[in-house]
């Protein structure tokens, strides 16, 4: 028996049996199916859940995406900024809900990329329509030249082809007639009606897309409206003096700044210089006096007040901007400045460097004053003219109509006077039979007077006879 049974033990081991026990091994439980399936050892510590591993993964995506399009911001890359940011705000959308605080940024920066992206698209589109009208210009000269060489020719063809219509048109008397018919119902199959069906279809649901889908300013205005309600609901549950609520302050005045930017793309200049005047407010509350957000916003401003027709007032806001200005370069002249925060980060930064910059600025506002001012007097000549021509078409109606109404007396008064000159001669003609008649001259009548004096000659000369 004990040989048997080291024997047996021998051949488990070595074939891998169940009985056999491995150190450190995990405990086997088979599910449903029947499969085995190793136990997880140790507490509910030693492994995270799925959904926290998850959410973990995504807020780090999100924060890379983040920083991703932020740097193709500052690259001028708008198409993969928004590409970036797009998936950043979806990914913070998941983690912390739409509306959560920590989505923000993500929805400043992301309407901040498509305003770019529809700037850039615009400028596109007019640097096309540009160069279409150039060659046009060039097509239409070299049409008016190959006119000129190819007249020869054309006069040429057109004989050839009147002595090829005759060749035709005898062979086709040869033809029979059920060879027409033939011809006739193979021509009515292949009409084009199913395809002009088609291509109607066709545009019409791409319209519709176009219609469902929102425009790069619609989007960009939707998401700067939904951090800037984010914005002000965290800095109305922070203290009034506490740093974090001066700095959402500061980010809620540039969000309006972006949307009033954005309402002037879209051409909604009232909504602009609403969003811009806000912005203004706050910024002068809260900023220097030398602050260039606040030229940036005197000079955004104006740019609205100049397209909505309000010329005088944008003539001041960038004035505004250059006063500013002006009193920022004499502070870094006196080392009194303000300090800038998007210049606190640069290694590179020096006074000398920001007056430069700034004394390059002032020329292109007061170009833009310049502007502002020819573009108020051609609306105020073009207003005149526009009142001008609708002053002479009152007059011409106004002239018409009197000249109506004086056709129309003067008509009246030639029946009357037709009338009374008829009942006048015609007793005279009853008492003393005088047929002499007088050409009536007014207003052409000759004829029909003529005519209707010839039966009363006829009577007189008929009494007299008898």
């Amino acid at each position: 028996m004990s040989d048997s049974a080291a024997q047996e033990s021998e051949v488990a081991a070595t074939a891998g049996s169940p009985v056999k026990k491995v150190a450190g091994a995990a405990p086997v439980t088979a599910d449903a199916s029947g499969d085995a399936k190793p136990k997880a050892n140790g507490t509910n510590g030693d492994h995270q859940s799925p959904s926290k591993f998850d959410q973990k993964d995504n807020l780090k995506m999100a924060m890379q995406k983040l920083a991703a399009g932020k740097r193709d911001l500052l690259c001028q890359d708008p198409n993969s900024a928004v590409a970036s940011l797009a998936e950043a705000c979806e990914l913070l959308g998941k983690t912390y809900g739409e509306t959560a605080k920590e989505c923000g940024d993500a929805y400043f920066y992301y309407g901040k990329a498509l305003l770019e992206l529809a700037r850039m698209e615009a400028g596109v589109i007019d640097n096309v329509l540009d160069g279409d009208e150039s060659e046009e210009n060039s097509e239409e000269d070299e049409e008016e030249e190959d006119k000129e060489e190819n007249g020869e020719e054309e006069k040429e063809g057109e004989e050839t082809k009147e002595e090829n219509g005759d060749e035709n048109g005898e062979e086709k008397e040869g033809e029979d007639p059920d060879q027409k018919d033939e011809n006739e119902s193979i021509g009515s199959i292949e009409e084009p009606g199913t395809s002009d069906a088609k291509e109607a279809t066709d545009k019409k649901e791409l319209e519709a897309e176009d219609e469902e889908d929102p425009s790069n300013l619609q989007l960009a205005w939707e998401m700067l409206e939904l951090c800037k309600s984010i914005y002000q609901k965290h800095a109305d549950s922070l203290e009034a003096t506490s740093q974090q609520r001066l700095d959402l302050e500061a980010k809620l005045s540039e969000t309006f700044q972006t949307l009033g930017e954005v309402s002037i793309e879209n051409e909604n200049y009232p909504q602009a210089i609403e969003d811009l005047t806000m912005c203004l407010n706050r910024r002068q509350d809260l900023l220097p006096e030398d602050s260039r957000c606040i030229a940036e916003t005197h000079y955004q401003l104006g740019v609205a007040l100049g397209f909505n027709a309000n010329f005088d007032e944008a003539v001041n806001a960038l004035s505004d901007a250059i006063g500013v200005l002006e009193k920022r370069i004499a502070n870094l002249k006196e080392s009194k400045e303000s300090q800038d925060p998007s210049k606190s980060k640069d290694a590179f930064y020096t006074r000398e460097r920001e007056i430069k910059e700034i004394e390059g600025l002032i020329p292109e506002i007061r170009e833009k004053i310049a502007d502002t001012k020819d573009m108020q007097q051609e609306t105020v000549k073009k207003i005149g003219d526009k009142r001008l021509v609708e002053d002479m078409l009152t007059a011409q109606q106004g002239e018409s109509s009197t000249d109506s109404g004086k056709k129309a007396v003067g008509s009246i008064a030639h029946l009357v006077k037709k009338r009374k000159k008829s009942e006048s001669e015609s007793g005279e003609n009853g008492q003393n039979g005088d047929t002499t008649k007088k050409p009536c001259l007014d207003n052409g009548s000759n004829g029909t007077s003529a005519s209707s004096a010839a039966p009363v000659e006829a009577a007189g000369s008929s009494s007299n006879g008898h």
